[in-house]
């Protein structure tokens, strides 16, 4: 298999590794506003730090994926 195939594999073993996190980031954020945790309390805040965080990094790396997906498609 060439470079470009198993770069397109690990990336997408990541992105599911990564989705996982962000969605139990996001499960955290859900039950803190269901208990009623001011959205101004730092535990709000770090949590919603957090989420913030492995969204930004889930973006990054689904747009690298996306970009691996097409190189290959273009051969």
């Amino acid at each position: 298999m060439d470079v470009i195939k198993d770069m397109l594999l690990m990336s997408a073993a990541r992105l599911y590794s990564l989705g996982v996190d962000l969605e139990m980031s996001r499960e955290k954020l859900r039950r803190l506003a269901e208990q009623g945790v001011s959205f101004h309390a730092k535990e709000m805040a770090d949590a919603y730090e957090a989420f913030l965080s492995l969204q930004r990094q889930w973006e990054e790396l689904e747009k690298q994926h996306l970009e691996l997906r097409d190189e290959i498609i273009q051969r």
